[in-house]
């Protein structure tokens, strides 16, 4: 069938759109057990172990980064099935593979592809009749494919646990490309970006919140990553661990759904504080989990209420982000900020790693996740102080 012919949203061009925006994020929906089973099953230091854990994200991150310059130049679906050949490609031949140099490359060549099929599948999604649901559903797709790969993936064999995951990934891939060979739509818009939006007369406001926007997920990117290993040093098993971070998955669905059930019925202020206070204290549970009798079970409380009000605080960003440019030419760069941040997070989380040990990990976490909110609040404030004295320059020629 061919892509012109296609209707953006016909059921089944919807399924692969969402499709096409899960699996190219499960490198980092999969993050933990990665990180876990390159430190098991390859002999490498934690500095390059970090590496290889930052290469796919750091792909994804140039390819989304650079995508408000190609997006809408080149057929989406040829495109599209390009990228997702060379993610399936560099999955297939990552399995087996020991040696750092060569896996780093195909990690990083891999994220490439993921990053391009994303930016168009997450493209598409916003030019559909009803992208508000159909962003839920990706969000929703995402969960559960995050959830299975990390409730089955460590029940797996010892030594295929690292190929399980690829394999897993490999999968959903090939799911993917089949979907976007025969329902994958071409681009909806005509008039390509040829260049990246102005940024220069954003204020502080939009400085803010770039900053508390990177900063998050910069922590989610080093806590998230290690907090299996932050688990197991506790003397968790395997299979809870595991567990816990799938049940948490799931739970965090409740958190978008919240999300968008009260809206800024509070403000963007208060939602910031609460989720803030929160995720604080759970940081603080996970460094002294192992004085409860019962870590176990506290740790699959800590670990779903970190995830619940991850996924609660997402929404309200954007908005704050949204608000230091009305015009909304600053609102791509919110992408960006998350991808990088992300990519950095695994590589910055092993340069605190020191003999197993991994509490500064979590004290990195403490004082970026601060730093964040206050970035947060502050931008909160200066648009609120912006409002009430009148018209203001920003987002203006």
């Amino acid at each position: 069938m061919k892509a012109n012919l296609i209707n953006i949203n016909n059921r089944f061009s919807i399924l692969a759109l969402i499709v096409g925006a899960t699996v190219t994020e499960a490198m980092l929906l999969l993050l933990p057990i990665y990180i876990g089973a390159l430190n098991d099953l390859l002999a490498l230091s934690a500095t390059e172990i970090g590496l290889i854990g930052s290469a796919d994200l750091a792909g994804i991150a140039l390819s989304v980064t650079t995508a408000m310059v190609w997006l809408r130049k080149y057929p989406w679906r040829s495109a599209v099935l390009w990228a997702l050949t060379l993610f399936f490609a560099t999955n297939i031949v990552s399995i087996h593979q020991t040696n750092f140099t060569v896996l780093m490359a195909l990690r990083f060549a891999g994220g490439l592809g993921a990053g391009a099929a994303y930016a168009i599948a997450l493209a598409g999604i916003c030019d559909s009749h009803n992208p508000a649901r159909n962003s839920a559903l990706m969000v929703c797709s995402q969960v559960i494919f995050g959830a299975i790969g990390l409730f089955v993936l460590p029940s797996l064999a010892h030594e295929w646990r690292l190929d399980g995951i690829y394999l897993y990934i490999s999968l959903g891939a090939i799911l993917a490309i089949v979907l976007s060979y025969f329902y994958f739509p071409n681009n909806t818009q005509t008039q390509p970006s040829s260049h990246f939006p102005p940024v220069r007369k954003f204020g502080w406001q939009g400085t803010l919140a770039f900053a508390g926007t990177s900063l998050y997920f910069v922590t989610i990117g080093v806590v998230w990553s290690y907090l299996e290993r932050i688990a197991l040093n506790t003397g968790l098993s395997l299979e809870d661990v595991g567990f816990s971070l799938s049940a948490g998955y799931i739970i965090s669905l409740l958190g978008s759904f919240s999300a968008a059930y009260f809206g800024v019925k509070w403000g963007t202020a208060w939602p910031m504080i609460v989720a803030g206070s929160v995720q604080f204290m759970m940081l603080v549970v996970f460094y002294v989990l192992d004085v409860f009798p019962h870590s176990a079970l506290i740790f699959f409380a800590a670990n779903a209420v970190f995830q619940f009000f991850w996924s609660y605080i997402i929404s309200y960003q954007v908005v704050i982000f949204s608000d230091a440019d009305k015009d909304g030419r600053f609102l791509p760069l919110y992408g960006t900020s998350v991808h990088i941040a992300l990519a950095v997070g695994p590589f910055l989380g092993a340069n605190m790693v020191k003999d197993d040990h991994y509490l500064n990990v979590l004290t990195f976490g403490m004082v970026s996740l601060t730093l964040c909110y206050l970035s947060f609040l502050g931008s909160v404030y200066l648009g609120k102080k912006s409002a009430l004295s009148g018209p203001t320059t920003v987002g203006s020629h």
